[in-house]
C-alpha cells in the first residue's frame, strides 16, 4: 500500500492558498503586498515561523518566500494561486494545470492587444450574427485547436517579451508560432440583448452596457504602493474603442494551461465573419482552487496574517487530496 504524503499543516504561512486578484493590478502585485504585509509584521510568531524554516539568505534579511503559479493579465479577474514558504516548490506542477474562466467579449471592434486595454484596429458589421450562428461557431472550437499567441503577450523572442517588441515598435524576428491548446468546454452564458445568466452580475461582469474599463478601484492599506500600470490613455498615439455598438456576448471556457481567452475570443469573432475583442475576464478555478472556496482570499484579507493562515491551511488540504488522487491513479 502507499504510504500518504501529506503538507505539515501545523507550519505556519507554509503552503498554497488562491487570492482573488481585482483588475487593474499585476499578479506580482498580489506578491509583493503580501511581503509588505509580512515585513511590518516581522516579529509576528506567524511571521517569525514561516522564516525559521527557511535558511536562504533572503530570510536572514526578513524576506519570505512568496510565489505564483500563474500570471493573469492586469484587465483579468479572480484566481491567482499563491505559495508561501516550501510551499513554493509545488507551484511548478501547476503550470500545466487547467484553468476555467469566464470572458465577456464584444464584437465588431478589434484592438492592438485583443482586449480593451488596445488602441482599435479596425471595425466591422455584426448584423448578420444570430445566436444560432454563434453557438454553432463555439462548437467548432472544442476540442484541440491551434492558437497564435497575441503580440502583446509575456512569452519570449530570442530573449525579449513579445510585448516590449510592440512597445518599441521593434518588428518581430519571425512569425509567433502557433501552439495547441485543449478547450475541454465552452458554454455561451449570455448573448446581445437576451436575459443573461444571473450570476454574471454576481460576478462583477457589467451586463446592462458596454462601459467596460480596466482601471482598478482597489485601494491597499499599511502604506501599500503598487506598481503602477501603463495608462493606454496617457499614449498620445491610443485610439479609443466607440463606448456604444457592437455585439456582446459571456462564455465559460474551461481549457489546457497556456490558452490565451483574448485569441480565442479574436477567433470566434473571425470565424462568425467580424472583428472583436475581450471586455472582460475572470478566472473562476484552477487546480481545485475556486472563487468563494475556503482557500480563497479577498485582496483585503491578505491584510490578517490569520486569514492568511488559514487559507493556507484549507489550500494544503485541497493539495493533498489531490496529490494523493494522482498519485493511487499514477500507480493502478
Amino acid at each position: 500500500m502507499l504510504a500518504r504524503t501529506y503538507s505539515t499543516l501545523a507550519a505556519p504561512l507554509t503552503g498554497i492558498f488562491a487570492v482573488s486578484k481585482p483588475s487593474g493590478i499585476t499578479s506580482t502585485t498580489i506578491l509583493d503586498h503580501l511581503q509588505h504585509v509580512c515585513r511590518l509584521n516581522k516579529t509576528h510568531p506567524l511571521v517569525q515561523g514561516v522564516l525559521s524554516l527557511d535558511g536562504s539568505k533572503r530570510a536572514k534579511r526578513g524576506l519570505v518566500k512568496i510565489g505564483h503559479g500563474g500570471t493573469l493579465d492586469p484587465l483579468a479577474r479572480g484566481i491567482v494561486v499563491v505559495g508561501m514558504g516550501t510551499g513554493c516548490t509545488k507551484l511548478h506542477k501547476m503550470s500545466g494545470s487547467s484553468k476555467v474562466y469566464i470572458a465577456e467579449g464584444r464584437l465588431g471592434f478589434s484592438t492592438t492587444t485583443l482586449d480593451c486595454t488596445g488602441s482599435l484596429v479596425d471595425t466591422a458589421p455584426t448584423d448578420h450574427i444570430t445566436k444560432d450562428l454563434l453557438l454553432r461557431v463555439l462548437d467548432v472550437f472544442k476540442g484541440e485547436i491551434e492558437q497564435t499567441p497575441p503580440l502583446y503577450s509575456a512569452l519570449n523572442m530570442d530573449g525579449k517579451r513579445l510585448y516590449d517588441y510592440a512597445r518599441e515598435g521593434i518588428p518581430l524576428p519571425r512569425e509567433i508560432p502557433t501552439r495547441k491548446v485543449s478547450i475541454f468546454a465552452l458554454d455561451l452564458c449570455s448573448y446581445a440583448n437576451e436575459t443573461p445568466d444571473p450570476t454574471l452580475k454576481q460576478l462583477g461582469f457589467k451586463v446592462d452596457g458596454h462601459d467596460n474599463t480596466s482601471g482598478s478601484t482597489y485601494e491597499f492599506k499599511s502604506g501599500f504602493v503598487p506598481k503602477s500600470v501603463g495608462d493606454p490613455d496617457l499614449d498620445p498615439k491610443h485610439v479609443p474603442v466607440p463606448t456604444q455598438g457592437g455585439l456582446l456576448f459571456h462564455i465559460r471556457v474551461h481549457c489546457s494551461s497556456g490558452t490565451y481567452i483574448r485569441t480565442l475570443i479574436s477567433d470566434i469573432a473571425t470565424r462568425l465573419g467580424t472583428v472583436g475583442h475581450m471586455t472582460d475576464l475572470l478566472r473562476v478555478e484552477q487546480s481545485g482552487y475556486k472563487l468563494g472556496g475556503e482557500a480563497t482570499l479577498e485582496m483585503s484579507d491578505c491584510e490578517d496574517l490569520h486569514k492568511v493562515n488559514s487559507a493556507i491551511q484549507a489550500g494544503n488540504r485541497i493539495w493533498d487530496k489531490r496529490y494523493e488522487k494522482a498519485t493511487f491513479s499514477a500507480s493502478e
